[in-house]
């Protein structure tokens, strides 16, 4: 009996020395608690100004589509202060671009935001994966999160013929800034050679 437990500690090793490949973390929805870092609000920014660059400063530029400050209308009743939209109210004429692409310096693990986007899901493309909301008559917030981290993220909605929405309170963490972590490959590593070495010292 007394050897019976080396084999099954060392088949334990070999399979979690199996497992010690990469792992990774898939997005998954949070809520507004979640963030500790960066938060972008608009106000200080004049009605109907480009985003753009302008908030490179803290480690975000709009690099695809456009999102213009609109403090008039319907996006101040709902949103109650400056928010930014990806179409200019006060120019009629003036296309909606279908999506909206935020480029980060460094990785970011968590990016959120209020969205209006006039009844139709809106969409966060997070490292490939689209994190679908759902919208209502006022303003809601979403939130994703990738332990792996991520440098773009693309916002858009469902609706193509009509794929007007509106953001207030953008909210992100850079990688390193808090929050959950995810296993190293090397602690299972470090684990099976635990075993193993609890299998040699048993059969001594």
């Amino acid at each position: 009996m007394k050897h019976t437990f080396a084999p099954v500690l060392c088949a334990a090793a070999s399979l979690l020395a199996a497992l010690a490949g990469p792992v990774q973390a898939a997005p998954v929805s949070v809520t507004v608690d979640a963030f500790n870092g960066t938060l972008i609000d608009f106000n200080a920014l004049a009605d109907r100004t480009a985003v753009g660059s302008l908030f490179a400063a803290q480690g975000v530029t709009v690099t695809g589509g456009g999102l213009v400050t609109n403090s008039s209308s319907t996006v101040l009743a709902l949103f109650g202060s400056q928010a930014a939209s990806n179409f200019d109210y006060g120019n009629a004429a003036a296309p909606s671009w279908l999506s909206v692409t935020l480029s980060f310096a460094d990785p970011i693990i968590r990016i959120g935001m209020d969205q209006l986007s006039n009844g139709s899901d809106f969409i966060l493309d997070v490292s490939g994966e689209e994190m679908l909301f759902s919208s209502g008559s006022t303003p809601r917030f979403v939130g994703v999160e990738d332990l792996d981290g991520f440098t773009q993220v693309s916002l858009r909605i469902t609706q193509e013929n009509n794929p007007r929405f509106a953001i207030d309170n953008l909210r992100f963490d850079f990688a390193g800034s808090g929050g959950g972590t995810v296993p190293e490959p090397g602690a299972l590593a470090l684990v099976g050679l635990a075993l193993c070495a609890a299998a040699a010292a048993r059969r001594r």
